[in-house]
């Protein structure tokens, strides 16, 4: 009896180690796999990840584009302030346009176009 019970201790030894060693040949590859799936996740939506990187070129493009426009804008006010400059009638002109400026014993008449819906009925 003592040999078929050493017997069985050896065999229950030898399972628990193909059982263990099993285990670790399929937790080994599953928790990489887990490691990598949070890699590609963070990679992907971190914040320094791809979509955080697409958004941010987006913003870069949309600020550019404005800044050209307010380059545009810029560059137009500055030749105005130089006609203003330069031209005592131009500020005459811009002074009665944008102030309603005018001189003595002057009148000024304002025309005021109807609003589209009135003239239809």
């Amino acid at each position: 009896m003592p040999a078929t019970r050493q017997l069985r201790q050896r065999e229950d030894g030898a399972s628990k180690k193909k059982e263990s060693s099993l285990l670790q040949s399929r937790g080994l590859p599953l928790l990489l796999a887990f490691f990598l799936f949070i890699l590609v996740l963070a990679f992907v939506f971190g914040d320094r990840g791809i979509v955080e990187i697409i958004k941010t070129k987006q913003q870069i493009r949309a600020l550019r584009q404005t800044i050209f426009t307010l380059e545009k804008e810029k560059a137009q006010l500055v030749r105005e302030i130089e006609q203003l400059r330069a031209n005592p009638l131009a500020l005459e002109k811009k002074a009665r346009k944008d102030l309603w400026l005018m001189k003595k014993n002057e009148k000024v008449v304002v025309l005021v176009q109807e609003p589209q819906e009135a003239k239809h009925e």
